[in-house]
């Protein structure tokens, strides 16, 4: 989920990075208690604002008015601009660029850096950080010295930029950003602009990714990384996975109904594999409850079969009852635990689905 800047700013003010003094307008009657000169920024998660006309300066309260008036409503990279922020135009005297993301090619989060931020940035410095040490002071002193940064403002940055590695561990960021950071005469370094990405899993912990691949066994898995090895060994049997999710964490009974839904709503199924390994903190039962509350909707009945293999928190209880609904409502459970590895019951499911 991408955040607005000003949504971006609040979390700013969260963790101790310094922000201009802002205004966020939706209709023109707030009254403006900011001295000017002004910066008047469209909320839009488009980018190239500046470009689109979507940033306005405005030298006295006159000029205000006439740009609030001329962003709100306006379409930017098509979308209405609703709100609008008005900031103090910071007198600055130097702009830096700072981020933090994460690198598919390292598996890490990486730190970006670039002597040179705002509309006028270079090619930033990456340098992966590990999850284990995090960032030390030491360690981000080295790598802005790295980047070029001057050495004057070396100790400072290092202060923020820590502070941005708060933000994005706590709240669970996929990027988060600051460009520029400006440094001002007295020696302040404050956000201009914020660029936060989030986790839409962890914000939204009943909305899980789904990818639709096409076959004709559905996949209900725990666990992001054991979800594509399972993934691959349903393959490595002649299965044909017909999505990827995962339910890992445990989600409440609501949560899996609902993806067990929609998983179960694809056409011309053979079979569902419900798969994970040993949970330590998962509630089987409430998961499998979940389960069974989602798979009594779909329409038509499951005639196919479906193979269960959980471990963990109140399985005998989860197994009892998926044992008694079998019975009671006619559905093909093959239900299995620990003692059966997660690649054997690829085979198990693939054997049932297609009579091999």
């Amino acid at each position: 989920m991408k955040l607005a800047e000003f949504e971006g700013k609040q979390l700013f003010r969260r963790y101790g990075i310094p922000v201009p003094k802002s205004l966020l307008i939706s209709k023109r009657t707030k009254k403006i208690t900011i001295d000017p000169p002004y910066v008047i920024k469209a909320q839009v998660s488009s980018g190239n604002r500046k470009q689109e006309g979507g940033i306005i300066m405005a030298s006295n309260s006159a000029a205000l008015e006439n740009g609030i008036k001329k962003l709100l409503g306006k379409r930017i990279n098509g979308e209405v601009v609703q709100k609008v922020l008005v900031e103090e135009k910071i007198p600055a005297v130097r702009e830096y660029y700072i981020g933090i993301s994460y690198d598919t090619d390292t598996r890490s989060p990486i730190l970006s850096l670039s002597p040179n931020g705002g509309s006028g940035i270079t090619k930033a410095k990456n340098f992966p950080i590990d999850m284990t040490l995090g960032v030390p002071q030491f360690f981000l002193r080295a790598r802005l010295r790295e980047a070029n940064f001057p050495t004057s403002d070396v100790e400072k940055i290092a202060l923020i930029i820590q502070k941005l590695w708060n933000l994005f561990i706590g709240e669970y960021a996929l990027l988060a950003e600051i460009n520029p950071l400006f440094k001002t005469k007295d020696e302040t370094f404050i956000a201009g602009d914020a660029k936060i990405i989030l986790d839409d899993e962890k914000v939204k912990p009943g909305e899980r990714r789904f990818i639709e691949m096409g076959g004709d066994i559905a996949i209900l898995a725990s666990g992001g990384g054991a979800s594509l090895l399972n993934i691959d060994a349903l393959i490595a049997h002649k299965g044909k996975p017909a999505n990827y999710t995962e339910y890992s964490g445990n989600p409440k009974s609501d949560v899996v109904k609902e993806l067990t839904k929609r998983v179960l709503n694809q056409k011309g199924l053979k079979g569902c594999w419900v798969v994970g390994g040993t949970a330590n903190f998962t509630d089987i039962y409430e998961t499998m409850k979940g389960f069974i509350e989602g798979l009594r909707e779909v329409k038509p009945k499951p005639t196919y079969p479906i193979v269960i293999r959980r471990d963990g928190p109140r399985q005998k209880e989860a197994f009892a009852m998926l044992h008694e609904i079998a019975q009671k409502e006619g559905y093909q459970f093959y239900v299995f635990g620990s003692e059966t590895a997660m690649n054997e019951t690829a085979r198990i499911m693939v054997k049932l689905a297609y009579g091999k």
